[in-house]
């Protein structure tokens, strides 16, 4: 015989169901082998070993399910608040399970009686497997060993998933918190705080308004487990003393608390003023991240891994394969020319690709990129990147009110089209700049440095420009622009005649500059798929072969739009994912593909990152520009015009710039106001699915308010429908149902006189429904018993007197429906004099004898 050692990868896979399963089937044939028996008395059910007949556990249910309840539906709101945040990639589907499964295991361990040392020991059971049932990582797909090995060496890298291991370990310990201090402790307010704390930390930075119904369940739910607790404190004592208590008391006492509750919260939320929107983490935090400053397209220019989401915001670094929510800031307002052949306000223009995301090209003696660290306000940007012909330039003059901080921008200095100078503030250029030689050995990065004796040296392609100085918000700044004006015949002309300053953005990895852990093998797939279109285009030219990329990507039923894409799989470059698999994204997804679908081509091209025009309001002509208008869109250089945009995004608000096809055509003089007023080019970056601000639109959007009205009406109205129906099943005694039968005959319009009895009412009200009169008489005849007979009712008389609620309860909806149609027809519910004061109406319930007439 032969021994053979097995590689780890041959190990035989660990499904958790299977062993779930195995368990329960061993503890079934212990069950019917007669090993354990099962003996339940009062809520307590203990289990016992048969043949040493000892307890082996037992396990207390009573006062817990309706507990229970409440917990899961308070963990819910929270878990459900933070998902839809999306602060953290990949969380949609996992917190609310991680919660409710470490809630139940928690009260299935607080039940159990365990002890202190016993439940931490669970506890950090449950909190292992639930992260290996939960958590992004090869033991969810039944990885073998060098897999998850290799997982968890790369770990520390993965920045967006300890940030998921983080919020799950968070929300499984909140949950065992909860269920040990409610159904162990019975502490309401301590059992209250994680998921109370989270909450307030999710209103203080999501205003979405989604999050106002996610709040009101939570303080219901809330509300709930404390007026249970002290309930079931109170049945404790009485259990302790032997004191008799009503059946209907726990309804009774829920039922005043929860109207207490819901009164305080309607006065809550239509009375106080609401939270303010700033956020103000950082300042109860020491070195809490500042959601707005974290770039939209991924979580830090340094994270290496590609599916991150932030808010949607301005940002110097794109990365494709992201997901957005939708944060609604107005970021300036712009007045000024319309920018009719370049609709964006762009910000910063990224040239190098790594595979996963864009970035600004470093300097080098190779590269050689400059930063001029001071222009002086007024001062012409050294430039000669623009069309050598003067007619081919529309020459723009803009002034911007910026309202936000300038960490919000970046300082960035905002413009439609190449910035000639910037009125009132100093500025610092960044772009490439062949002009100067670099010496042998060193990256000189500073050029026309005041004080130098060296003639004034010009950028060949300008990135972008930042204000020198630090700037209180709200500021204004004035610029003035060049926009290229050509035509298509001109574009079609420009030939590739190309300066060498641009090799850098014909080419795909700027000094073989790739991230690591991705493969690039896919290149070839997209030069092909580049090469059919324009093929299939009939595309010679580098402007028709743009614009038969660029339509491409905007042909209905190709892609989909949507700021919240399926993230790629691990190890699959997201650009890939999206070109080849999900064909769904959003800006930088788009503008990121037909980039680099160029670069194969050999056409130069570069990303650029800012806002779409935002808002134009006719009469004060000025531009809303909010932070959802965020953007990013794709420039391809053409010798002898410059850098021309192209819009790839079919996000069905932007649109490609409609350029004249001759000369003759671009010469024709605009329509009078429509230099003022934007047509078919005024577009707008996309909202994400939220609403528009009303204050910035001429026509509000109401119908997103109506459809949340109506949502909410239909909630209500279904809670409403949820409890007449528990109000009508759930009475088993014959007082309750006495009172039933007095509310149906106010609404048959049965007269009540001061002094009836019970059974003058109940004559009276089987006269006004003859197919229950037998019924109806009866139920007098027990609830005058019930009331005045020592003892009341006997078993016997009980089960007569439900038996004979149930036949009345099956009609009782129609008929309640039948005296409210006919009531709406004389357009009164009840007459006046039908109605008796509530001293009468407690005179015919009282248990007492009644008053001689």
């Amino acid at each position: 015989m032969t021994w053979r050692r097995f590689r780890s990868d041959e190990l035989p896979q660990v499904n958790p169901a299977t062993v779930f399963l195995l368990l329960l089937a061993v503890l079934g044939v212990a069950w019917a082998a007669g090993l354990l028996r099962l003996h339940n008395e009062g809520g307590r059910l203990a289990v016992r070993v048969f043949r040493a007949d000892r307890v082996l556990l037992t396990v207390d249910f009573r006062d817990t399910w309706l507990l229970l309840g409440f917990v899961l539906l308070m963990g819910w709101a929270v878990a459900i608040a933070v998902e839809r945040s999306a602060w953290v990639p990949d969380t949609e589907g996992r917190l609310v399970p991680a919660l409710a499964i470490a809630s139940v295991l928690g009260w299935i361990f607080a039940i159990a009686r365990a002890s202190r040392l016993a439940y931490a020991a669970m506890s950090g059971l449950a909190v292992v497997g639930s992260l290996a049932l939960l958590a992004p990582s090869p033991l969810t797909s039944g990885g073998t060993m060098p897999a998850i090995r290799t997982w968890l060496l790369a770990l520390p890298n993965r920045t967006n998933t300890l940030l998921l291991l983080s919020l799950l370990l968070m929300f499984v310990a909140t949950g065992l918190w909860t269920s040990w201090w409610v159904f162990l402790r019975r502490n309401g307010l301590v059992a209250l705080l994680p998921t109370g704390t989270i909450l307030a930390v999710e209103i203080i930075n999501d205003t979405s308004p989604g999050l106002t119904l996610l709040t009101l369940i939570w303080l219901t739910a809330a509300a709930a487990v404390l007026l249970r607790l002290n309930f079931v404190a109170l049945k404790e004592g009485w259990r302790t003393r032997h004191l008799p208590r009503a059946a209907d008391t726990g309804w009774t006492f829920g039922e005043v608390g929860i109207e207490a509750t819901a009164a305080i919260l309607v006065i809550a939320f239509l009375v106080l003023p609401p939270l303010s929107s700033n956020d103000i983490s950082a300042a109860l935090i020491p070195g809490t991240m500042n959601p707005d400053a974290i770039h939209p397209f991924g979580i830090g220019a340094n994270s290496s891994q590609p599916g991150t989401i932030g808010s949607i915001g301005y940002s110097e670094v794109v990365r494709p394969g992201s997901q957005l929510k939708a944060k609604s800031q107005t970021v300036m307002v712009v007045t000024g020319d319309t920018p009719v052949f370049y609709p964006y306000w762009r910000g910063i223009a990224l040239a190098g690709w790594d595979g996963i995301s864009w970035y600004e090209l470093p300097g080098s003696q190779a590269l050689p990129v400059r930063q001029q660290p001071l222009l002086a306000a007024r001062a012409t940007v050294p430039r000669d990147d623009l069309p050598t012909d003067s007619q081919r330039i529309e020459v723009l003059h803009n002034t911007f009110h910026v309202v936000v901080p300038p960490e919000q921008t970046l300082s960035t200095v905002f413009s439609a089209g190449e910035i000639l100078s910037v009125d009132s503030q100093p500025t610092n250029v960044r772009g490439i700049m062949t002009s100067v030689p670099a010496p042998p050995g060193q990256t000189p990065t500073l050029v026309n440095v005041a004080g130098d004796s060296a003639p004034i040296a010009t950028f060949d392609t300008v990135d972008r420009l930042r204000f020198t100085k630090r700037l209180q918000p709200p500021y204004n700044y004035s610029v003035t622009e060049a926009v290229p004006k050509v035509d298509v015949q001109d574009l079609q002309r420009a030939g590739t005649d190309y300066p060498a300053w641009l090799a850098p953005y014909t080419t795909l990895y700027e000094n073989g500059r790739v991230a690591q852990g991705y493969s690039t093998d896919r290149d070839a797939e997209i030069t092909q798929l580049a090469q059919s279109i324009v093929r299939a285009a009939g595309a010679t030219t580098p402007y028709d072969q743009a614009k038969a990329i660029e339509s491409w990507f905007l042909a209905k039923g190709r892609f989909t739009y949507t700021l919240r894409p399926p993230p790629a799989t691990f190890g699959v470059r997201p650009l890939d994912y999206f070109l080849f698999a999900s064909r769904k994204g959003f800006c930088q997804d788009f503008s990121t593909a037909m980039n680099v679908m160029l670069r194969t081509l050999g056409i130069p091209s570069r990303q650029l990152s800012g806002f779409g025009e935002g808002i134009f309001d006719e009469k004060t002509h000025q531009y809303t520009v909010n932070a959802l208008d965020a953007h990013s869109w794709v420039e391809v250089f053409f010798p002898g015009y410059g850098w021309i945009p192209f819009e790839p995004t079919p996000d069905g608000i932007n649109a490609p710039v409609n350029r004249p096809a001759t000369r003759a055509d671009l010469n024709v003089p605009l329509p009078a106001g429509a230099a003022a007023t934007p047509g078919a080019n005024n577009y707008k970056e996309p909202r994400g699915g939220e609403p528009v601000d009303a204050g910035n639109t001429p026509f509000p959007d109401i119908w997103r308010q109506l459809l949340i009205a109506g949502g909410a009406l239909i909630l209500l109205l279904l809670v409403a429908l949820l409890l007449a129906v528990r109000w009508l099943v759930s009475v088993r005694d014959v007082p309750r149902i006495w009172r039933r039968l007095l509310f149906l005959g106010d609404r048959l319009r049965v007269p009540r006189h001061l002094g009836d009895t019970p059974h003058e009412f109940g004559g009276r009200l089987a006269a006004s429904m003859p197919a229950l009169d037998t019924e109806v008489r009866r139920l007098a005849t027990l609830y005058t018993r019930a009331s005045f007979r020592r003892g009341g009712l006997n078993q016997d008389e009980l089960a007569e007197a439900r038996k004979a609620w149930s036949q009345i309860r099956g009609s009782y909806a129609g008929l309640v429906a039948r005296a409210w149609r006919d009531a709406l027809r004389r357009g009164r519910v009840v007459r006046a004099n039908d109605i008796v004061s509530a001293a009468e109406v407690v005179g015919s319930e009282s248990h007492g004898p009644s008053r001689p007439r």
